[in-house]
């Protein structure tokens, strides 16, 4: 036999293998087979069994594939999953081009993220568009029978997101319920894309509230909102958010709302009430809030909130959660910057809202403060306050109007220093003496002076009679300073002693722990007094002071010890007694009040906190306020007691309840009681149920309607409410009120 014969087999694997070896050194294609056949006329590879082929991010799969390696055209049949970064393509058949980054599935199934997708057709227009037909999308486990799902004529998915869901038709177990022409969807975002709250209340009638969120670009957000109240019409909201996606927090936030409220007030009884009050509402209600927050420097902070109302209810009827955590609505900017044992900040601030809520405008007030620190190489130690602005007290319309109360204003500038030395005696009594002095000028000051006013009448016998009136009026007194020099000595020791030497239940050994304390100050009466300047915060209460504060706390103390084998000192018992004597001669009572506040904290899942203020003078007790908190470390459980006591004012019990948040089925809510009057005020309560994909909830809310001096009212409020959301994501909307 000829031996070229013998070795064209081996000359034609060579040549077949440095083809390849070209091909995959050319185009970077990592191609893994069972089997390969080479067609070296039109540069065709078709490899079966097992094929892999890999570019990049790009990852091909399939039982047979037939592949360009010129041009990288690639035809896979058969099981085919198709990977790009974390997108996942699966079907049984693809064209696709390695270097155009395009090709289509007749149909196909896909991944993106928490979303399962099912297209008829596919085709991929670019490495990071790809355009669907007849597509289902759904997060459920099952997408062959999915508890939810949306159906849109065409989808679109551009690298991570699914966007321009065309024609989207929202079904729940396979019921149509809601349609959008258009709808984002996207896998990087936390809350629910859509939130809908269908519900019934006493006030609103039948009321459908929603939610529509997009994400436009990264760090940029919107949310929509279309609400409908039978009783009360139509509202629209608007929020546009931008957010910092690495530190997930808010920066900038921009809010409108707009209803119009057919039924402003809830009855005639209400609306004569709030009217004499100098509330009036309009039919027309909205709310626009503005929230920013930045660090120009590292050491710098910028902070701005901004709020206009409509009225002074709006929030309250509309934003019930908001309206607990900010009832009076704030404008205020503050640039705060932080140095070498020194910060200082400049506030503007201004009532936005001035008809129906009072308030002091600071128009701006810078503020400088050295917190306590030493002074050199010396054992003294230094700290100071200073700060100045123009400051304005507004009052609302009806205080102007049937109170007769007047604005005011003034500039104001206040320091205040003060120098300490420490001293130890004995080596365990510490001894910390004091002195300094607060200066304050203020451009307006006002007295009291009498003034006579005559009064001339004439008699039915053409006599002529005066009287004279006699008048306590305020007058202006121009600028004044106020100075204010301050002695003090401030005493206190610490002793302890071993209760018990080893470990226990709740931690190793156990220690008591007494601080007894008493701090002297002495503040001679000053020219000005308070009487004579005009008030805008506790700087213009400053005054003669000539007083002894004293008190003790008690601590017991562990140690308890760190996943890293350290030792850690925890309090679990930590008890304050404090009270204060005036040793002025005409102060009457000269004993003020005694003041106890406890934190017991015995267990890691519970925790008690109470503070009592007793009055000496009276000998009764003028408040209580406590919380009780169990959790539970590992299922979430937790149930929290508060309890508020006002003397001749209030007493409440509010409990706040979480059950069983990490389950299938799950209680959460509150219901404050009232026990001056022996009745509930609030109860709220959602129930809810998840499954593998979809989470339910039914919610209901009551309210003890107002009761009037004059003998009439209002009717309770009850609301009662829907929720549904996709488990893949935590839900938003968790009341009606906390929109």
């Amino acid at each position: 036999m000829n031996p070229m014969f013998r070795l064209f087999p081996i000359l034609t694997v060579l040549a077949f293998s440095l083809s390849i070896v070209r091909a995959q050194t050319a185009s970077e294609l990592d191609v893994q087979a069972d089997q390969l056949s080479y067609q070296g006329g039109d540069n065709t590879v078709t490899a079966s069994g097992n094929v892999v082929i890999r570019k990049g991010a790009q990852s091909l799969k399939a039982d047979v594939v037939t592949y360009n390696t010129v041009t990288e055209q690639a035809h896979a049949r058969g099981n085919v999953v198709f990977t790009n970064a974390d997108q996942i393509w699966r079907g049984e058949e693809l064209h696709y081009n390695f270097i155009t980054g395009k090709g289509s599935f007749p149909r196909l199934d896909m991944e993106v993220g928490p979303f399962k997708v099912h297209a008829d057709s596919t085709e991929r227009l670019s490495p990071i568009q790809t355009r669907m037909e007849d597509v289902t999308v759904t997060t459920c486990p099952d997408p062959e029978d999915p508890e939810f799902q949306i159906h849109a004529g065409r989808v679109d998915v551009y690298e991570e997101e699914i966007v321009s869901l065309q024609n989207a038709v929202f079904k729940l177990r396979g019921i149509p319920f809601f349609y959008l022409p258009r709808f984002t969807l996207d896998k990087e975002r936390e809350p629910t894309q859509f939130d809908v709250v269908p519900g019934y209340g006493s006030r609103d009638g039948f009321m459908l509230l929603t939610g529509y969120n997009r994400y436009p670009s990264e760090g940029y957000r919107t949310k929509t909102h279309l609400d409908y109240r039978s009783e009360r019409g139509p509202a629209v909201g608007q929020d546009f958010i931008w957010y910092n996606p690495r530190e997930n927090r808010d920066h900038t936030r921009l809010r409108g709302y707009v209803s119009l409220d057919d039924a402003p007030y809830k009855s005639d009884e209400q609306e004569a009430q709030l009217r004499g009050e100098g509330i009036d509402i309009d039919e027309e209600r909205y709310r626009l809030k503005f929230f920013h927050t930045s660090n120009p420097s590292p050491d710098d902070t910028l902070w701005v909130k901004a709020s206009y109302l409509s009225d002074a209810r709006v929030v309250q009827d509309f934003f019930e959660r908001e309206f607990r955590d900010e009832p009076v609505p704030e404008t205020r900017a503050v640039y705060s910057a932080v140095g070498d044992g020194w910060n200082a900040d400049i506030e503007l601030s201004r009532q936005l809202n001035e008809e129906d809520f009072e308030a002091v405008n600071r128009m701006p007030e810078a503020t400088f403060n050295v917190p306590r620190r030493a002074v050199g190489d010396s054992n003294f130690l230094y700290e100071s306050e200073t700060r100045a602005g123009f400051l304005e007290r507004n009052y609302t319309d009806f205080q102007t109007d049937d109170e007769g109360l007047e604005d005011y204003d003034s500039t104001r500038s206040h320091t205040e220093h003060l120098v300490f030395y420490p001293t130890r005696h004995f080596g365990w009594l510490n001894v910390i003496p004091r002195a300094g002095f607060a200066a304050t000028y203020y451009s307006d000051t006002y007295g009291r002076e009498e003034r006579v006013t005559p009064t001339s009448t004439v008699t039915t016998n053409n006599v002529i009679v005066t009287t004279l009136q006699t008048n306590n009026v305020e007058v202006s007194r121009g600028g004044d300073m106020r100075l204010l020099p301050e002695f003090g000595l401030e005493t206190s020791f610490k002793a302890f002693g071993i209760v018990h030497d080893g470990p226990t239940s709740i931690g190793n050994g156990l220690r008591h722990v007494v601080e007894p304390f008493a701090d002297y100050t002495f503040i001679p009466e000053p020219d000005l007094t308070p009487s004579e300047i005009y008030q805008f915060d506790d700087i213009d209460e400053l005054g003669e002071e000539h007083s002894l504060a004293f008190g003790i706390r008690n601590k017991w103390q562990t140690k308890k010890i760190l996943p890293s084998g350290r030792n850690r000192v925890e309090d679990l018992v930590n008890i304050g007694v404090r009270t204060e004597y005036d040793l002025r001669s005409e102060a009457d009572p000269s004993l003020g009040d005694l003041l106890v506040d406890t934190e017991l904290q015995l267990v890691e899942w519970a925790w008690v906190r109470f503070d009592v203020r007793y009055d000496t003078d009276l000998g009764d007790i003028d408040s209580i306020n406590s919380e009780l908190r169990f959790e539970h470390p590992e299922n979430g459980n937790s149930l929290r007691i508060d309890q508020r006591f006002r003397n001749d004012e209030d007493h409440t019990l509010q409990f706040t309840y979480d059950l069983n948040p990490y389950g299938r089925v799950g209680m959460e809510g509150y219901t404050r009681y009232e026990l001056e009057d022996a009745g509930f005020e609030e109860q709220e309560l959602l129930f809810t149920y998840e499954t593998d994909c979809v989470g339910y909830g039914l919610g209901g809310k009551w309210i003890k309607g107002d009761d009037y001096a004059d003998g009439t009212g209002t009717d309770d409020d009850y609301q009662l409410w829907l929720q549904v959301w996709l488990t893949a994501f935590p839900r938003t909307i968790l009341g009606t009120g906390g929109r």
